[in-house]
Formats: structure tokens, sequence, C-alpha cells
């Protein structure tokens, strides 16, 4: 069959059966075994079997579980509310400070995370209560927070650019080096907009009354709660970009440092290492099924030669190399609104990766837009994951539209950050041609 055929038919089917309201996984996985079969026959499962297998033999993908365990024991001991409570004696005399503070919050928890879900929640919980309750408006709050969650898979560590590197054979420490400057100039630019529509809108970000702030004494005792999750993140990444462990054994320091943090703070006990444990253990199987699925949905391309047939039609296009390289923004981001990370990640990069190496485009760079491109994918509807996760915590007052409109000035804040590192790529291959 004509690959553009049988592409225009899956994804009809795709939407037809997401529409019934199966998972994703079920979706993508049975449309692949499906059409392999009907394609090929048994003989074609072998192509499946084996990618299947290949990735769950993956050294690199084995730090996945490790980082998701260093968050949560990070998240479950109780440093997200020592955070927050720091921001808050730091941050409340100012116009829209917990607002920024939340975002620098986010950003110290995408380092220690590599996941928007944990900070979005815990935010979700801790914070958005707070802001609430000393008048914010409720739209500002709920999209900051989630703006703020989605950091999580920018700066490092990050699960998707782990994903990517397996890909892509680029060097995950070269990845995370390349999302740093990134991911601070992006946070930077979410604060500079609350700050300022703060100032010009009191209203919508009011300071906390005099009377409810910290004094000096307070404000530098609570310092101390900042040194811990500081640490372990120097301690993490050092290890990488020195080049003393790799990223997988790097991760398991984390986890074990994770550990250490909990005991410090007195909070180390058998439930909190079942319950993270388990936790880890049910987001690791949802996103390695997301992979098998999307990897059995994208082996059809393969098999009917869909990759070069793309790739010949798009360099033929006479649009020179940015203009495909927009286009291929363009992709991803549409795809963004209904697909996960990973499915997109698995699906298209074996067809746009050597599209984007073909026209000179270095590949650490080009995993780093994709990162940035999905970071607007966990805020747009219709199944943005941040979207879902700030609803399932919201007061009932807050309502899904509510949530919708909050997200778009911080959506359009990515897109420009987007913008930003493609016109200046040394932004994202300075540090990692300086370490590596």
């Amino acid at each position: 069959m004509n690959p553009l055929a049988v592409t225009a038919i899956m994804f009809a089917f795709m939407i037809l059966l997401m529409l019934t309201g199966l998972p994703l996984t079920f979706v993508m996985g049975a449309l692949g075994v499906g059409f392999c079969l009907a394609l090929w026959g048994l003989a074609g499962l072998n192509t499946l079997y084996y990618a299947v297998f290949g990735i769950m033999d993956s050294f690199i993908l084995s730090a996945i579980p490790l980082f998701l365990f260093m968050g949560l024991v990070l998240q479950k001991s109780g440093i997200a509310d020592d955070l927050f409570d720091t921001v808050y004696r730091w941050t409340s005399g100012l116009r829209g400070g917990l607002g920024m503070g939340v975002i620098g919050i986010c950003a110290i928890f995408a380092a220690m995370v590599g996941v928007t879900g944990a900070a979005t929640v815990s935010m979700g919980i801790i914070a958005l209560p707070a802001m609430l309750k000393r008048k914010y408006d409720k739209r500002i709050a709920t999209g900051l927070i989630q703006a703020g969650g989605a950091l999580g898979i920018l700066i490092p560590p990050s699960i998707p650019m782990i994903m990517y590197a397996y890909i892509s054979g680029v060097s995950v420490g070269k990845l995370f080096a390349g999302g740093i400057f990134p991911g601070i100039m992006l946070a930077t630019m979410h604060i500079i907009y609350i700050g300022v529509r703060c100032y010009l809108q009191p209203e919508i970000g009011p300071a906390v009354p005099p009377e409810e702030r910290a004094n000096w004494k307070a404000k530098a005792a609570s310092l101390k709660y900042v040194v811990l999750p500081i640490i372990l993140i120097f301690v993490v990444l050092g290890f990488i970009f020195f080049g003393i462990a790799s990223p997988t054994e790097a991760s398991a320091v984390g986890a074990f440092g994770a550990l250490i943090c909990a005991a410090i703070r007195g909070r180390l006990n058998w439930q909190l290492i079942k319950e993270t444990g388990f936790r880890s253990l049910r987001i690791t199987g949802m996103v390695f099924w997301i992979i098998f699925a999307a990897v059995a949905f994208s082996k059809i391309y393969t098999g009917l030669g869909a990759p070069a047939m793309i790739q010949e039609i798009m360099v033929n296009l006479a649009i020179g190399p940015w203009g495909i390289l927009i286009i291929v923004q363009v992709i991803f981001f549409i795809l963004g609104m209904f697909l996960s990370d990973g499915a997109i990640l698995f699906i298209c990069m074996p067809i746009f990766l050597p599209i984007a190496l073909s026209q000179g485009f270095d590949s650490t760079w080009f995993g780093v837009l994709y990162v940035l491109n999905m970071e607007m994918a966990y805020l747009t509807p219709p199944f943005g994951y941040n979207l879902f996760y700030m609803k399932g915590i919201v007061p009932p007052e807050i309502t899904l539209g509510d949530i919708y409109r909050s997200v778009i000035p911080f959506v359009a804040i990515q897109a420009v950050a987007l913008g930003i590192a493609m016109v200046f790529p040394r932004l994202v291959t300075f540090l990692p041609d300086l370490l590596f």
C-alpha cells in the first residue's frame, strides 16, 4: 500500500479509538499490531518483537525509574513544603511574589525529578490554596503552576531527553547540559511576565499584608531548607558533567542521595520507601508501555519505506533548511495537542532526525528544540497532561475552561523561548561543547 494512504488510515483510526476513551497506549499498540498482521502476517510480528526487546535491554533507559524514585522520595519527604515556606518568607512582600517564587520552586523541582507531574501536583496542592487565599486571580495562579511544572522536562535530569538519547545516540550528558541555559531562560521569562503583569495589575497578584510577612531572622532561618536539594542537584549533575559517572550511574547516586536527604530530615521510613517505590514502578510502567506502543505504531512506516519518502518530499520542497525546521516544529506542536511526548518521539524522530542531520543541524540542539516544543504539548488542549493534573486538584469553582484559558500567555512565552533557541543555537550548544 501507499505509505501516505496507510498513514491517513492509521491516524483516522487512532482519533476514532481515542474518542472512545481508550488509553493512548492501547490505541497505538493495537493499531501497530493490527496493521502489522494485515500487511505482513505473523512473520511481520518478528519486527515488533525484536524492537520491543531491544528497548527493554537498554542500559540508558534504566535511568528513568531511578530519577523518578529520586524525585518522588524528595517530594514525599516534605522538601516541596519546605521550599514553599522559604519562598513564601522571601517573596511575600512583592506583587506577584508568591507566583514568581512558585516558578523558582518548580525550576528546582525540575532539577530533581525529570517529569512535569510532580511539581504541578505538589504546587497545586501546596501553593494554589495559599495564592487563592491571598486573592490571586485564579487564572494566573493555575497557569503559572502548570507552566512551572512543564520545566520538569527541560531542566536536567529530563526523562524525554533520556529517551531522545536512546533514539539519536547523542550523549545524555550533552543533552542535559544543553537544557540548562534554555531552562533558566524560560523560567526567567515566566518570572518576568508574572512580575510585570502583577505590577501593572496589582489585583491579580497582590503582595501579602505587612503583618503577615516574615522578619529577616525568619527569612535567614528558612534558607536551611534549600541546602539539601541544591547539594543533591549539584552532586548528580556534577557526576555527569565531569565524567565521574554515566547518567545511569548518576541516577543511582541521586536515588541513594534522596534517601539520605529524607533520613537527615527525619522522614525516612518503610512507608515512604514502599510508596515511592510502587509509584516509581507505576510511572515507569506507563512510560514504557507508551514507548512499546509507539514503536509498534512507527514500525509500520519503517516497513513501508515511509521515512525515506517523507525525507525526499521535505528535502525537495525547496524551502531551505530553516523552512524544513519550522515545518517540523509545527508538526511537533500539532501532534502535541493529541499525543504524549514519548509517542511523538518514537513515531516521528526516526523520520525527522535524519532530515535535520542532512540539513546540517546539530543533533543535541535539535533534541533540545524538541523538548522545548513538548513543553507546550503539556499545556495545550485538548490532551495536555498538566491541564488534567491541575483539574484533578483545583477547587470546584475553577472550571476546565478557566484552566484552558490560564495557559494561553505561558504557551506564548514558551513559543517565544523556542524561537529564541532556534535563532541562537549557541544558547543550547555552548555548554555541551564546553563540557564534552
